[in-house]
């Protein structure tokens, strides 16, 4: 199984800045990974910070966990913007 280039496509992200090895996610990126462990995948939500290595990438969420995986277990990454909430009701009738 071919291992997804992380530096490649973190780099043509418009909104991740590179900070020495390590490239840096806004919050409102709301940036997730995806890593297959075995037959199950795991997803790896909000991230902050990716920095990918030779024998290990480090994934810190915005709460400040960190996850060490081999490069060959990342399978995916997604993008999106957070969902806001609509300017609707908050559930009251008149």
């Amino acid at each position: 199984m071919a291992h997804l280039m992380l530096g490649k496509i973190l780099e043509g992200v418009s909104d991740v800045k590179k900070d020495g090895a390590a490239y840096l996610l806004p919050e409102e990126l709301d940036a997730n990974v995806f890593v297959a462990l075995g037959q199950e995948v795991l997803q790896v939500a909000r991230l902050s910070r990716v920095e990918p290595g030779g024998d290990v990438v480090v994934l810190v969420t915005q709460k400040g966990e960190r996850f060490y995986f081999p490069p060959e277990q990342i399978i995916g990454i997604r993008f999106g913007a957070p969902q806001r909430p609509s300017r609707g009701s908050a559930g009251f009738s008149r």
